[in-house]
């Protein structure tokens, strides 16, 4: 297990994990940066998924906190299309890739697809 969401939405979590499962992929989650640090320890993983629309998972905040605890993970952040300063925010912190929450949704199983068994 490698792949770790920053996802308090526990409907959006039951969506990740349909695909997830379908794929032999097991994603690991975290509702805080606190816990985050210590999945991060935990499984070490090399990509990271990130609910821009949390307000606790504030973009530049949660990127210096994944470098610090991941440094070598893929960080991909999501949020409503609608949502630009988070959108915006991310891609200015230095998230790999900043996809609205319906891009990513669609784009699930290519991203996981690297991390099957």
């Amino acid at each position: 297990m490698r792949v770790l969401g920053l996802i308090r939405d526990l409907m959006f979590r039951s969506k990740i994990d349909a695909v997830s499962d379908s794929l032999g992929v097991q994603v690991a989650y975290a509702s805080s940066l606190e816990v985050m640090a210590a999945r991060c320890a935990e499984i070490k993983p090399s990509l990271v998924f990130v609910d821009l629309s949390e307000k606790s998972f504030a973009p530049a905040q949660t990127m210096a906190a994944l470098r610090e605890a991941a440094p070598d993970a893929r960080v991909i952040g999501f949020a409503s299309h609608v949502d630009l300063k988070a959108l915006a925010s991310a891609r200015e912190a230095g998230f790999e890739r900043v996809l609205s929450r319906q891009e990513f949704a669609a784009q699930i199983p290519a991203l996981l697809a690297p991390h099957q068994k």
